[in-house]
């Protein structure tokens, strides 16, 4: 359907070597399945050759727009700028390395029109022992810490007016937690779909399963305690999104 407007969000730290293929992936899927479409690309501080790649890509492809954050933030933090810098009417995430391909969101618009946000689970990711532990655990724990049970693994897809309302704001991985948190506390429509995860086209990953679980823990409560802050004062959300 090439009627779809759509911005796609890419936080990069260190990406030098996986940044070319997926850029061109996502720009692929863009010229093939998106009438009104846009790649924002976020340095967040890095100290490898992505910064001047992304600015490359941004000369060469008038679908990229490039950002660039002076010290690495987070993931959070990344998404966020880009989130702001957004301007089609849905917005995704895709991840700088490659495990994910475009071309999966396809599930994600055939549920689209009946939501506002589309929430994702991996078909085919075998998670070892220790990491399912900490997954469920994690997840058994969002629903108590924060009253609400976040039911996603991999990319979501948003409506731009529904996340300018959401008032998201964690740094960290937890935005990602964060967003279905919000929508399904609100009231939004969340709908999820089953999608293919992949190995890395390059690099490492930039932080090990169980220090992200830990440091998520922390700061659900955190979350827990802005939530309820929100509600006591009565504020709007919302404009946090902006750059």
């Amino acid at each position: 359907m090439k009627s779809r407007s759509l911005t796609i969000v890419m936080a990069a730290f260190n990406e030098e070597d996986a940044l070319p293929s997926t850029a061109a992936r996502n720009l692929a899927y863009l010229r093939a399945h998106v009438a009104d479409g846009e790649l924002i690309i976020v340095n967040d501080g890095s100290t490898d050759g992505t910064a001047a790649l992304i600015d490359e890509l941004m000369a060469s492809n008038v679908e990229v727009s490039a950002y660039h954050l002076e010290r690495n933030s987070g993931m959070g933090a990344a998404l966020l700028r880009g989130f702001g810098a957004a301007t089609k009417e849905w917005v995704t995430i895709m991840p700088a390395d490659g495990q994910i391909d475009p071309f999966e969101l396809e599930g994600f618009f055939a549920v689209a029109d009946d939501a506002d946000l589309v929430t994702s689970l991996y078909r085919n990711r075998q998670y070892p022992p220790g990491r399912k532990v900490l997954s469920v655990g994690l997840r058994a724990l969002t629903a108590v810490i924060v009253g609400t049970r976040a039911r996603t693994e991999g990319i979501y897809l948003v409506r731009r007016s529904v996340l300018e309302q959401l008032g998201a704001d964690s740094k960290s991985f937890l935005l990602n937690l964060e967003i279905p948190i919000r929508a399904k506390r609100g009231g939004y429509r969340v709908s999820t779909v089953f999608m293919n995860v992949h190995d890395r086209v390059a690099g490492v990953s930039k932080a090990t399963s169980a220090r992200r679980v830990i440091q998520t823990f922390g700061e659900l409560f955190r979350l827990r305690l802005r939530m309820e802050s929100e509600r006591l004062t009565g504020r709007s959300q919302g404009a946090r999104v902006k750059p």
